[in-house]
């Protein structure tokens, strides 16, 4: 009960950030935003299946989705910090 109301909060904020302007790099937070709701959906139906169980599910599925997301989190934060960088570098120039 507790992952569903943390993935709440950014699928909220993904709404309202969805209906505002849609600028660069608004959409590298809106794909953070998808990414870590994704991420806290993943590890609440892990430890879901985990607490009935499916331990084997848990461990053998569902823990290398979770660790797969949470790269492509870091990528994606990755990804942003380099061109927002880069922006701040051209416009220093």
């Amino acid at each position: 009960m507790v992952y569903i109301v943390a993935a709440i909060v950014p699928i909220y904020l993904y709404i309202i950030l969805n209906r505002q302007d849609n600028s660069h790099n608004n959409k590298h937070f809106q794909n953070l935003l998808i990414v870590l709701a994704g991420f806290v959906i993943v590890q609440g139906i892990y430890h879901f299946v985990g607490a009935v169980g499916f331990n084997q599910l848990a461990k053998g599925i569902l823990e290398p989705i979770s660790f797969i997301i949470l790269l492509i989190f870091g990528i994606i934060y990755f990804v942003a910090s380099r061109s927002q960088s880069k922006k701040e570098d051209i416009k220093a120039q």
